[in-house]
Protein backbone atom coordinates (compact mmCIF):
# COMPACT_ATOMS: atom_id res chain seq x y z
CA UNK A 1 0.00 0.00 0.00
CA UNK A 2 1.27 3.44 -0.91
CA UNK A 3 0.66 4.82 2.58
CA UNK A 4 2.93 2.22 4.16
CA UNK A 5 5.72 2.73 1.61
CA UNK A 6 5.65 6.52 2.09
CA UNK A 7 5.81 6.26 5.87
CA UNK A 8 8.52 3.61 5.71
CA UNK A 9 10.72 5.83 3.54
CA UNK A 10 9.95 8.84 5.72
CA UNK A 11 11.09 6.92 8.82
CA UNK A 12 14.30 6.09 7.00
CA UNK A 13 14.90 9.87 6.76
CA UNK A 14 14.13 10.20 3.04
CA UNK A 15 13.15 13.73 2.01
CA UNK A 16 9.75 14.33 0.46
CA UNK A 17 11.27 14.94 -2.98
CA UNK A 18 13.24 11.69 -2.71
CA UNK A 19 10.12 9.75 -1.69
CA UNK A 20 8.18 11.23 -4.60
CA UNK A 21 10.95 10.34 -7.06
CA UNK A 22 11.36 6.83 -5.66
CA UNK A 23 7.62 6.02 -5.81
CA UNK A 24 6.98 8.02 -8.99
CA UNK A 25 4.30 10.20 -7.43
CA UNK A 26 3.96 13.95 -6.90
CA UNK A 27 5.27 15.74 -3.83
CA UNK A 28 1.78 17.00 -2.87
CA UNK A 29 0.65 13.36 -2.79
CA UNK A 30 3.49 12.51 -0.43
CA UNK A 31 2.55 15.41 1.86
CA UNK A 32 -1.10 14.34 1.78
CA UNK A 33 -0.29 10.78 2.82
CA UNK A 34 2.15 11.92 5.51
CA UNK A 35 -0.61 13.99 7.14
CA UNK A 36 -3.10 11.10 7.11
CA UNK A 37 -3.58 8.36 9.65
CA UNK A 38 -3.69 4.76 8.42
CA UNK A 39 -7.50 4.64 8.72
CA UNK A 40 -7.90 7.89 6.80
CA UNK A 41 -5.63 6.58 4.03
CA UNK A 42 -7.59 3.34 3.79
CA UNK A 43 -10.89 5.23 3.59
CA UNK A 44 -9.41 7.55 0.97
CA UNK A 45 -8.26 4.70 -1.25
CA UNK A 46 -11.60 2.90 -0.96
CA UNK A 47 -13.51 5.86 -2.37
CA UNK A 48 -15.00 5.18 -5.79
CA UNK A 49 -13.07 6.65 -8.68
CA UNK A 50 -14.64 9.34 -10.77
CA UNK A 51 -16.62 12.37 -9.93
CA UNK A 52 -20.23 12.06 -8.87
CA UNK A 53 -22.43 13.82 -11.39
CA UNK A 54 -25.21 16.23 -10.57
CA UNK A 55 -27.83 14.18 -12.43
CA UNK A 56 -26.86 10.75 -11.04
CA UNK A 57 -29.77 11.00 -8.61
CA UNK A 58 -32.18 11.23 -11.58
CA UNK A 59 -30.48 8.59 -13.74
CA UNK A 60 -33.26 6.01 -13.40
CA UNK A 61 -35.86 8.48 -14.69
CA UNK A 62 -33.71 9.64 -17.58
CA UNK A 63 -32.85 6.07 -18.57
CA UNK A 64 -36.51 4.99 -18.45
CA UNK A 65 -37.55 7.95 -20.61
CA UNK A 66 -34.84 7.25 -23.17
CA UNK A 67 -35.71 3.55 -23.37
CA UNK A 68 -39.40 4.29 -23.84
CA UNK A 69 -38.93 7.32 -26.11
CA UNK A 70 -35.54 7.03 -27.84
CA UNK A 71 -36.34 10.01 -30.08
CA UNK A 72 -36.34 12.45 -27.13
CA UNK A 73 -33.91 15.33 -27.23
CA UNK A 74 -31.92 16.42 -24.23
CA UNK A 75 -33.92 19.68 -24.17
CA UNK A 76 -37.13 17.68 -23.74
CA UNK A 77 -35.58 15.62 -20.97
CA UNK A 78 -34.43 18.85 -19.32
CA UNK A 79 -38.02 20.15 -19.44
CA UNK A 80 -39.41 16.92 -18.03
CA UNK A 81 -36.89 16.99 -15.18
CA UNK A 82 -37.85 20.57 -14.32
CA UNK A 83 -41.56 19.67 -14.40
CA UNK A 84 -41.03 16.71 -12.08
CA UNK A 85 -38.40 18.39 -9.86
CA UNK A 86 -38.99 22.18 -9.81
CA UNK A 87 -36.23 22.68 -7.21
CA UNK A 88 -33.59 21.23 -9.57
CA UNK A 89 -31.08 23.79 -10.80
CA UNK A 90 -29.24 22.40 -13.81
CA UNK A 91 -28.17 23.87 -17.13
CA UNK A 92 -29.06 22.58 -20.53
CA UNK A 93 -25.46 21.74 -21.38
CA UNK A 94 -25.19 19.57 -18.27
CA UNK A 95 -28.30 17.62 -19.28
CA UNK A 96 -27.05 17.36 -22.87
CA UNK A 97 -23.72 15.88 -21.79
CA UNK A 98 -25.36 13.51 -19.30
CA UNK A 99 -27.91 12.25 -21.86
CA UNK A 100 -25.13 11.75 -24.42
CA UNK A 101 -23.16 9.67 -21.91
CA UNK A 102 -26.20 7.56 -21.01
CA UNK A 103 -26.96 6.94 -24.69
CA UNK A 104 -23.37 5.72 -25.20
CA UNK A 105 -23.27 3.49 -22.12
CA UNK A 106 -26.66 1.87 -22.69
CA UNK A 107 -26.41 1.98 -26.51
CA UNK A 108 -29.65 3.89 -27.01
CA UNK A 109 -29.57 5.46 -30.45
CA UNK A 110 -31.59 8.58 -31.05
CA UNK A 111 -34.28 7.82 -33.57
CA UNK A 112 -35.16 10.76 -35.76
CA UNK A 113 -38.90 11.27 -36.15
CA UNK A 114 -39.74 13.26 -39.28
CA UNK A 115 -42.95 15.25 -39.23
CA UNK A 116 -45.33 14.75 -42.17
Amino acid sequence: MLYVKIHELHKRKFKVAQIAKELKISRPTVYKYLEMTFDEARAYTEQPLGKKKKLDHYKDWILAWLEEYPHLSSAQIHDWLLERYPHLVVGGSTVRTYVKDIREVYQIEKKVVVRQ
